[in-house]
């Protein structure tokens, strides 16, 4: 079991860290569409769709990363004041609920990902990327690895092997 869970967490790692560096490329994309539309008249037409995809790629793969380093956006005002076994049961309870909603999300999202791939879906613009198709598709795949992840959250929450305050990979 904890090769599974040590696997799903530098899986996650490995991706989170990876798409990481999109967001320069996005930089660097902006900073030429910026030189490109005012030094010389000549803006493009490709520019901000490739940094939504790129942008909206980063983002949706690195959910399972920000799951396994608790990094994730929280309101934390009940959570602090909880200890103990208090504490236990309101993990298991996010954990659950957790669980659910990104199980759900992704089964929400297979058809039209499906239906997005299998029509090669296109965003219609004067680009005409396959924007729509690679952005339904990565977002089932960032649904799919966090929850994942959230079911090794879970594992090791009821195994005891939880600890929020360290990195599960800093432990081997």
């Amino acid at each position: 079991m904890n090769t599974i869970i040590r696997a799903v967490g530098r899986f996650n790692q490995f991706i989170g860290l990876s798409v990481s560096h999109l967001y320069l490329i996005c930089v660097a994309i902006t900073i030429y569409e910026v030189a490109m539309r005012y030094l010389f008249n000549s803006p493009t037409q490709w520019a901000f769709e490739v940094v939504m995809v790129v942008c909206a790629s980063a983002w949706v793969l690195s959910g399972g990363y920000l799951t396994m380093r608790r990094s994730h956006i929280a309101i934390t005002v009940v959570y602090e004041r909880t200890r103990g076994r208090g504490r236990f049961y309101l993990d298991l309870f996010i954990s659950l609920v957790s669980i659910a909603a990104m199980f759900t999300f992704a089964y929400a999202l297979w058809e039209p990902m499906t239906d997005a791939v299998m029509a090669l879906e296109r965003s219609g613009t004067s680009f005409n990327s396959p924007e729509p198709m690679i952005l339904k598709t990565l977002l089932f795949v960032g649904a799919v690895l966090y929850g994942i992840q959230l079911v090794v959250n879970l594992v090791k929450l009821l195994s005891g092997y939880d600890n929020p305050k360290q990195d599960s990979l800093s432990e081997n």
